[in-house]
C-alpha cells in the first residue's frame, strides 16, 4: 500500500519528527530488553504502548522482505528483528542475512509467536561487485526440510566458506580504510581497530566490510565530509570501501560476470533439486551501476544473462536504493526482457517478478546524518520525499507473496 504525499509540508514535518523520536526510543528499549514482555515495559515506561509506536510510526508498507541481522552484517539480533517488526506494524519479514541461513530459525519462530508471517531469505554475494541474489524460499516447511539434509549440509558449508572469505577479506580492507583515513589527516589514535569490529559484531564472525563504512564515517568532521562528497554510509562504501575490496587479489575480486552467474547458477540448481521451492531475485540493480560501475545497457545485457543462465526469477524495482528514474529505469528493462521471454526467445517459466518491498535494513538509525535505512520505510529523514520513505511498492503485498509461491511451483519445486 502507498500513501498520498501530504500537502501540509510542515505538519509532515512535525509527523515526521515524532516518528524518528519514536524509533529511536524503540530502539533503546529493544537494544536492553531480553525478553518480549520486557520490551514491551520498556516501552510503556516511556508513554509508548504498542498501539501508539504503531500509530506515530504509521509505516506505509505492511511488508519489508529484505533485512539483515547480527548473523551478518545488522545490528539486531534475528528474534528482535521479529519484535520490532511487530511493534511497527509489519505483517510480513523476510531475513535475508548475507551468505547465512544461521538465524533464519529464530526469526521464523519468534514471528509465528508474534503472529506475523515470515519468508526464509539468503542474499548470496557471487564475487562480481554490487551483484547479490536474493533467494526465497515461499514455503517455510520445505526451506527447514532441506537445511536438515544432506544437500542442505552441503549448501551450509558452501556459504560458511563464503563467509570465511568475506571476514578475511574485512580485515584486508579494514588497514586499507585506515591508510585512506590516514590521507584525510585522521591521527593513528583514531582510526578503526578490530576492537570495534568484535563490539560490531558481538564477537561473532565474519565480519563484513559494510560495517567499516559506518565506523569510517564516524571519523570525519562536517567539513570534510562536504568536501569529499561523503555523507553517508553509503557513500563512504562506494568511494571508500568497495575501491579497497577491489583492489584485492583472490576469490572476491576479478570475476567475470560469466565466472559469477555460474556459481550462483551452481548455487541456485542445487536449490532447486533439493525441492525446497525457491526464488531468486537481483538484488538493488542500483549497485550494479554504483559499485559495479555498469551502464544501463550492461545492466539489462547482465539482468537477460542471470535469467538465461542463472534462472534469475525477478529484479527489485522501487526499493530502498531506488530512485523514481531508476523505477522507470528497471521496469523498462524488465519489460525487454518480458517480452523476449513471451515471444520465446528467452527460456524462463515467466514474466520477471518485480519485488519491491525491500528495505536492505541493517541499523535502526533514521535521519539524514545516518544515511541509514529503516525497515518498512527505505531511507526515512527530514527531507520532503523521505519524511514516509521511500519505497515505491509495484504490486500489493499478497500480489508479489502469490506470485513467488507460483513461480517456485512452476519449476516444479512446491
Amino acid at each position: 500500500m502507498t500513501q498520498a504525499a501530504p500537502t501540509d509540508i510542515t505538519g509532515d514535518l512535525a509527523a515526521y519528527r515524532a516518528r524518528e523520536s519514536v524509533l529511536y526510543q524503540v530502539r533503546d528499549a529493544l537494544e536492553t530488553a531480553d525478553k518480549w514482555d520486557v520490551f514491551l515495559e520498556k516501552l510503556e515506561a516511556r508513554g509508548l504502548p504498542e498501539a501508539r509506536v504503531r500509530q506515530i510510526v504509521d509505516v506505509p508498507v505492511l511488508m519489508d522482505l529484505h533485512l539483515h541481522s547480527t548473523h551478518s552484517d545488522g545490528r539486531i539480533p534475528p528474534h528482535k528483528l521479529a519484535w520490532l517488526a511487530r511493534v511497527i506494524g509489519l505483517r510480513t519479514i523476510a531475513l535475508a542475512d548475507h551468505d547465512s541461513v544461521s538465524g533464519t530459525r529464530a526469526l521464523y519462530g519468534e514471528a509465528m509467536l508474534l503472529g506475523l508471517a515470515a519468508v526464509p531469505a539468503v542474499e548470496l554475494s557471487t564475487g562480481q561487485s554490487g551483484m547479490e541474489i536474493l533467494v526465497y524460499f515461499p514455503d517455510a516447511g520445505r526451506f527447514f526440510d532441506f537445511l536438515t539434509s544432506p544437500r542442505g549440509g552441503r549448501f551450509r558449508k558452501s556459504l560458511e566458506a563464503k563467509q570465511q572469505a568475506v571476514h578475511e577479506a574485512t580485515l584486508e580492507v579494514l588497514q586499507s580504510v585506515n591508510r585512506w583515513l590516514k590521507r584525510q589527516g585522521i591521527p593513528a589514535d583514531r582510526q578503526i581497530t578490530e576492537k570495534e569490529l568484535d563490539d560490531w559484531f558481538g564477537g561473532q564472525t565474519p565480519y563484513y566490510p559494510g560495517t567499516l563504512a559506518v565506523l569510517g564515517l564516524k571519523r570525519l568532521e562536517p567539513a570534510q565530509r562536504r568536501t569529499l562528497g561523503i555523507h553517508d554510509p553509503r557513500a563512504f562504501n562506494t568511494k571508500v570501501v568497495t575501491p579497497a575490496m577491489k583492489r584485492l587479489a583472490g576469490p572476491l575480486s576479478g570475476t567475470t560476470l560469466a565466472q559469477a552467474t555460474e556459481e550462483v547458477r551452481r548455487q541456485i540448481a542445487a536449490i532447486r533439486r533439493s525441492g525446497a521451492g525457491s526464488v531468486a531475485i537481483l538484488s538493488h540493480p542500483r549497485e550494479l551501476v554504483t559499485k559495479g560501475k555498469m551502464s544501463i545497457g550492461q545492466v539489462a545485457r547482465a539482468i537477460e544473462y542471470l535469467v538465461a543462465k542463472a534462472g534469475l526469477d525477478g529484479i527489485e524495482i522501487g526499493c530502498a536504493r531506488d530512485t523514481q528514474a531508476d523505477v522507470r529505469v528497471w521496469k523498462e528493462i524488465a519489460e525487454d526482457i518480458n517480452q523476449k521471454i513471451a515471444a520465446g526467445d528467452l527460456a524462463a517459466p515467466g514474466p520477471l517478478l518485480e519485488a519491491s518491498y525491500s528495505s536492505d535494513f541493517h541499523v535502526l538509525a533514521p535521519g539524514r546524518t545516518t544515511g541509514e535505512i529503516t525497515l518498512g520505510f527505505g531511507l526515512l529523514d527530514e527531507r520532503p520525499e523521505y519524511r514516509r520513505g521511500n519505497l515505491r511498492p509495484q504490486t500489493s503485498p499478497e500480489e508479489l507473496l502469490e506470485a513467488m509461491r507460483h513461480r517456485a511451483g512452476l519449476r516444479g519445486e512446491t
